[in-house]
């Protein structure tokens, strides 16, 4: 994965539990599910403390490795010098001699090894040079680079109370530079990550060309299989260190000063560990001149427990390891070549500067944080107060985080429990109504099927009557185009036409025109156009003479036509009506009974029969017989 940023995110493993978020002091962690990254991590909030890589149980949080860097280094032609941090005595307790240490990192290919605890002798007397002169000004270390970028970008007012000496690994770089000059490129390996953004800031000063924690060495150990027993024994190079060596420890600094830690005359506060750290800051800057004391901050629990260390042992485990390799060392300390190593570097400048990176965003209006307070159901009883799963103190401070683009209302655990319960509620009558619609259709479905049936039969009937009318019955479109047509019809027509109806039944689709003359085609033009109904017509059908009637059957759309020859005997007439009013008697009350599901077929049906019973009734008039109705012809 490349890394170009200190701290990064993994969204690939990340599973938004929010603990990094929860463990945050400076919340430099950006959460939204609207954006195409839904959490990260913001460089130029992020202070390098490391809280977020400890405590990611998902191991999605990664930081800057310059171990293929230092790789790269080992394999030129410049001599590398490793600057190491005394902490490492409580990192590889399991190497039971520092000397088999020195001969693994020198297997590594590093020239030569300098301890950073001398560099930490050196800046104990600035301090202590500073301490004494301070006049009523009280001072922060700025050892701890945590403490130096957290003070820079959130607590910028604090500027000028950190003291401006360099940390101890800074100090050592720089009297290996003065050693070696340009001839020699350094790596520092040490427990801290925010040391990777320390050294840019002294790039311009003293060059660093990596910086690998001990998690970075103890894997370059095991790429290289380098272990203890298979080598032989090597010792530390540059000048020996003295109470330097108790650096890691949070108040080292305070017995390399030789300061008093006695509560009655004590003039230095000592304050470790992240969960003081911010807190620590902000009471210094409100309380300092009731406090009266310089403070001794470090994040970590001493350098011991930086992030970038191993958990395998307790702080006082790790405390007991560096005071007795101290004791060892300084036993066998050679005094007077210390003092002349000190005297011999004592021109080297360790102060330093530092400069304001305001990060901090702007506060949101009263009114705006009520308004997200609301809208995560919050009153007045929770403003400060909270559960803390959204990783910060209370309510209003998440509120804040919200309005700052930091974070979102759904990473308020009851608000996103409560809309959870309301969304199931809500998806639970949903289902309901799906079940109750899947019902519906089910029966409508059924329904559809009768009624497509009913249809079904109610045009077979209707059809098999229309064939088996005696006189010749034609249905045709505003285009002309036959509908339907019975076999009265086809037998008029001939014999051309009865060929063509073994192929196409009752002629549907047949153009009108090429079975019946022009003044037939406009009688049914004129129904069209006019809209109205044309009763018994007389016209010429090859050389007989009949009684045809034209009538809507939709307005505009389809005509109907009924042609009788009037040269049939009169017994054969009332044979038709007789059979018709059978036909009629049988299947009018299922017609009316289905006549919504019929739609247009039905409707057309109807008014076909009716046109036809009209016409009836006018030739049974003409013989002798009163038809006013359907009852009259069952009469």
């Amino acid at each position: 994965m490349n890394i170009q940023n200190l701290m990064h995110i993994n969204t690939e493993k990340c599973v938004l539990c929010y603990a990094c978020v929860r463990n945050c002091p400076v919340k430099a962690i950006e959460v939204s599910s609207s954006a195409s990254i839904p959490i990260q991590i913001l460089d130029k909030r992020c202070v390098g403390c490391g809280a977020c890589y400890e405590v990611c149980p998902y191991d999605a949080v990664v930081y800057l490795s310059h171990k293929e860097k230092a790789k790269t280094l080992l394999q030129g032609k410049k001599k590398v010098i490793a600057l190491i941090a005394p902490s490492v005595a409580s990192e590889f307790f399991d190497i039971t001699d520092h000397r088999k240490f020195a001969q693994m990192i020198k297997q590594l290919g590093f020239s030569k090894i300098y301890e950073v605890a001398f560099g930490a002798d050196l800046v104990a007397d600035e301090y202590k040079k500073l301490f004494n002169k301070s006049k009523g000004k009280f001072y922060l270390t700025s050892n701890c680079p945590v403490v130096v970028s957290n003070v820079e970008k959130f607590q910028p007012e604090l500027l000028n109370n950190l003291a401006p000496i360099v940390s101890p690994w800074i100090a050592t770089a720089k009297l290996v530079k003065e050693e070696y000059g340009e001839n020699a490129h350094l790596v520092y390996i040490g427990p801290c990550i925010a040391a990777k953004e320390e050294a840019k800031r002294y790039e311009k000063i003293v060059k660093t060309d990596a910086v690998l924690t001990y998690e970075e060495l103890h894997e370059l150990f095991d790429e290289f299989g380098l272990v203890e027993k298979n080598l032989s024994f090597s010792e530390f190079d540059g000048p020996k260190a003295n109470k330097g060596l108790l650096y890691p420890i949070s108040n080292g600094l305070l017995q390399m000063m030789d300061e008093s830690e006695d509560l009655l005359h004590s003039r230095v506060i000592t304050c470790e560990g992240h969960s003081d750290f911010v807190n620590s800051l902000k009471n210094y800057n409100t309380d300092v001149n009731e406090l009266q004391s310089h403070l001794n901050i470090f994040y970590c629990n001493g350098c011991n427990n930086g992030p970038a260390t191993h958990k395998r042992t307790s702080k006082f485990i790790k405390q007991k390891q560096v005071v007795s390799f101290a004791k060892k060392q300084i036993k066998n300390l050679d005094k007077k070549q210390w003092e002349k190593d000190k005297a011999k570097y004592n021109s080297i400048d360790l102060s330093t500067s530092f400069k304001q990176d305001d990060q901090r965003l702007p506060q949101p209006s009263p009114q705006e944080i009520e308004q997200i307070l609301s809208e995560i159901g919050k009153d007045k009883d929770h403003y400060v107060t909270g559960c803390g799963a959204c990783g910060y103190a209370n309510c209003t401070e998440f509120a804040i985080a919200v309005n700052k683009g930091l974070a979102e209302t759904s990473m308020c655990f009851t608000h996103h429990h409560r809309k959870h319960q309301e969304l199931l509620l809500h998806l639970t009558k949903a289902e309901e109504k799906i079940e109750e619609t899947k019902d519906d259709l089910l029966r409508s479905e059924q329904q559809a099927q009768e009624d497509k049936l009913a249809m079904e039969e109610a045009f077979q009937i209707s059809n098999v009557m229309l064939q088996e009318l005696p006189s010749a019955v034609i249905i045709v479109d505003q285009k002309l185009k036959i509908l339907q047509s019975n076999k009265g019809l086809i037998n008029i027509l001939g014999a051309e036409a009865q060929d063509i109806a073994k192929v196409i039944p009752g002629l549907v689709g047949a153009d009108l025109k090429n079975f019946l003359s022009y003044p037939i085609q406009k009688l049914f033009n004129f129904v069209f156009n006019s809209n109205e109904n044309i009763i018994n017509r007389d016209i010429h059908l090859g050389d007989e003479i009949y009684t045809a009637s034209f009538f809507i059957i939709k307005e505009k759309e389809i005509v109907g036509a009924v042609f009788r020859n009037m040269q049939q005997p009169e017994i054969q007439k009332e044979q038709v009506i007789e059979r018709i009013t059978e036909v009629i008697d049988k299947n009018l009350e299922m017609v009316q009974k289905i006549g919504f599901l019929l739609g247009e077929g039905a409707a057309e049906t109807e008014q076909m029969l009716n046109s036809i019973l009209q016409t009836y009734k006018q030739a049974a008039k003409e013989s002798g017989f009163q038809i006013d109705s359907i009852q009259d012809l069952k009469k």
